[in-house]
Protein backbone atom coordinates (compact mmCIF):
# COMPACT_ATOMS: atom_id res chain seq x y z
CA UNK A 1 0.00 0.00 0.00
CA UNK A 2 2.80 2.42 0.90
CA UNK A 3 4.73 1.67 -2.29
CA UNK A 4 1.63 2.45 -4.38
CA UNK A 5 1.12 5.70 -2.48
CA UNK A 6 4.81 6.59 -2.95
CA UNK A 7 4.58 5.95 -6.69
CA UNK A 8 1.43 8.08 -6.92
CA UNK A 9 3.10 10.97 -5.09
CA UNK A 10 6.17 10.66 -7.33
CA UNK A 11 4.06 10.78 -10.50
CA UNK A 12 2.18 13.83 -9.19
CA UNK A 13 5.44 15.61 -8.38
CA UNK A 14 6.80 14.88 -11.86
CA UNK A 15 3.61 16.22 -13.46
CA UNK A 16 3.71 19.38 -11.33
CA UNK A 17 7.38 19.93 -12.17
CA UNK A 18 6.70 19.43 -15.90
CA UNK A 19 3.81 21.93 -15.70
CA UNK A 20 5.99 24.47 -13.92
CA UNK A 21 8.89 24.11 -16.39
CA UNK A 22 6.66 24.44 -19.48
CA UNK A 23 4.93 27.47 -17.98
CA UNK A 24 8.31 29.04 -17.17
CA UNK A 25 9.60 28.45 -20.71
CA UNK A 26 6.33 29.69 -22.22
CA UNK A 27 6.52 32.98 -20.32
CA UNK A 28 10.22 33.73 -20.53
CA UNK A 29 11.53 31.57 -23.37
CA UNK A 30 14.53 29.35 -23.15
CA UNK A 31 17.56 30.84 -21.42
CA UNK A 32 20.57 31.52 -23.64
CA UNK A 33 22.58 28.58 -22.34
CA UNK A 34 19.74 26.19 -23.30
CA UNK A 35 19.49 27.61 -26.84
CA UNK A 36 23.24 27.37 -27.35
CA UNK A 37 23.53 31.15 -27.49
CA UNK A 38 26.52 32.64 -25.76
CA UNK A 39 27.35 36.27 -25.34
CA UNK A 40 30.80 36.32 -26.88
CA UNK A 41 32.25 39.77 -27.32
CA UNK A 42 29.23 41.61 -28.73
CA UNK A 43 27.96 38.84 -31.03
CA UNK A 44 24.25 38.22 -30.59
CA UNK A 45 21.70 36.17 -32.52
CA UNK A 46 18.69 38.43 -33.11
CA UNK A 47 16.50 36.35 -35.44
CA UNK A 48 16.41 32.91 -37.09
CA UNK A 49 14.31 31.31 -39.80
CA UNK A 50 14.48 27.60 -40.51
CA UNK A 51 14.52 26.82 -44.24
CA UNK A 52 14.73 23.06 -44.03
CA UNK A 53 16.69 20.29 -42.43
CA UNK A 54 19.93 21.82 -41.23
CA UNK A 55 19.46 25.08 -43.15
CA UNK A 56 18.46 28.46 -41.81
CA UNK A 57 18.80 32.20 -42.14
CA UNK A 58 20.27 33.96 -39.13
CA UNK A 59 20.46 37.68 -38.39
CA UNK A 60 23.31 38.45 -36.01
CA UNK A 61 24.43 41.63 -34.37
CA UNK A 62 28.16 42.23 -34.09
CA UNK A 63 28.58 45.39 -32.06
CA UNK A 64 26.70 47.95 -34.24
CA UNK A 65 26.68 45.87 -37.44
CA UNK A 66 23.90 43.50 -38.51
CA UNK A 67 24.77 40.56 -40.75
CA UNK A 68 22.41 38.15 -42.51
CA UNK A 69 23.98 34.70 -42.54
CA UNK A 70 23.08 31.53 -44.38
CA UNK A 71 23.76 28.48 -42.21
CA UNK A 72 23.86 24.94 -43.56
CA UNK A 73 25.68 21.69 -42.94
CA UNK A 74 28.36 22.83 -45.38
CA UNK A 75 29.19 26.02 -43.52
CA UNK A 76 28.19 29.60 -42.80
CA UNK A 77 27.96 32.25 -45.53
CA UNK A 78 27.55 36.00 -45.08
CA UNK A 79 24.67 36.85 -47.40
CA UNK A 80 24.59 40.59 -46.79
CA UNK A 81 25.35 43.29 -44.28
CA UNK A 82 22.36 45.47 -43.46
CA UNK A 83 22.69 49.21 -44.05
CA UNK A 84 22.41 51.60 -41.12
CA UNK A 85 18.75 52.30 -42.00
CA UNK A 86 17.86 48.61 -42.29
CA UNK A 87 19.74 47.74 -39.12
CA UNK A 88 18.15 50.59 -37.14
CA UNK A 89 14.79 48.84 -36.76
CA UNK A 90 16.48 45.63 -35.54
CA UNK A 91 18.79 47.48 -33.16
CA UNK A 92 15.81 49.41 -31.76
CA UNK A 93 13.83 46.17 -31.23
CA UNK A 94 16.87 44.60 -29.61
CA UNK A 95 16.91 47.24 -26.87
CA UNK A 96 13.21 46.93 -26.10
CA UNK A 97 11.93 44.47 -23.56
CA UNK A 98 8.65 43.11 -24.82
CA UNK A 99 6.26 40.92 -22.93
CA UNK A 100 5.22 37.78 -24.75
CA UNK A 101 1.45 37.53 -25.25
CA UNK A 102 -0.39 35.01 -23.13
CA UNK A 103 -1.96 31.92 -24.65
CA UNK A 104 -5.41 33.44 -24.15
CA UNK A 105 -4.44 36.61 -26.05
CA UNK A 106 -3.06 34.61 -28.98
CA UNK A 107 -6.16 32.43 -29.01
CA UNK A 108 -8.49 35.46 -29.01
CA UNK A 109 -6.54 37.06 -31.86
CA UNK A 110 -6.68 33.95 -34.04
CA UNK A 111 -10.22 32.71 -33.47
CA UNK A 112 -12.79 33.87 -36.01
CA UNK A 113 -14.96 36.67 -34.73
CA UNK A 114 -18.71 36.14 -34.45
CA UNK A 115 -20.77 38.61 -36.46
Amino acid sequence: MFSLLGMLITVLLILLLAYWVTRFIGQRGLPGWARGVQNSGGLRVMWQLSLGKGERLVLVRLHERCLLLGVSGGGITVLTELTQEEAAQWLQKDGEVTKAPSFLEVLRDNLPKKK
